[in-house]
């Protein structure tokens, strides 16, 4: 099974990565966002880390 991290999972970028890998594959979903209360996790698909992206240990908890 495919792992991907989404960074910036709330932005337009991220969104739309987010929606083209959930209908097109069957890959596990790590999304980081900095306001992670905006995102609703599909249940078994995606994980929520909430965070910044040039904060290390919030990095080591997505990867």
């Amino acid at each position: 099974m495919t792992n991907v991290l989404i960074i910036g999972a709330t932005g337009t970028l991220g969104s739309a990565a987010r929606q083209t890998l959930l209908k097109e594959t069957d890959a596990q979903l790590t999304l980081l966002a900095r306001h992670a209360n905006r995102l609703q996790a599909t249940p078994g698909r995606e994980r929520v880390v909430a965070g910044s992206v040039t904060d290390p240990a919030t990095l080591d908890d997505a990867i």
